[in-house]
């Protein structure tokens, strides 16, 4: 099994919420697919679990994501 820096794993990470933070900002709650999301992520679906426990844990930091960029940007 390959074993990345944990700069790689956190770039990984970072990358997952942004995709699924601009999926909730453009389609809501209901377009946070696993699947499509770390396709647009550039990963593949599988990889999902090692850098989230679940659907939810994603959906959470995609929102504080979301918030963060909101508080910067007014």
């Amino acid at each position: 099994m390959a074993r990345y820096s944990t700069d790689h794993k956190e770039k990984t990470r970072a990358a997952i919420v942004d995709a699924a933070a601009e999926r909730i900002r453009s389609g809501g709650f209901d377009a946070l697919g696993v699947a499509s999301i770390m396709a647009e992520a550039g990963l593949t679906h599988g990889g999902f679990y090692a850098h989230f426990p679940s659907r939810d844990a994603l959906l959470a930091a995609a929102v504080i994501l979301l918030f963060l960029r909101n508080l910067t940007s007014t």
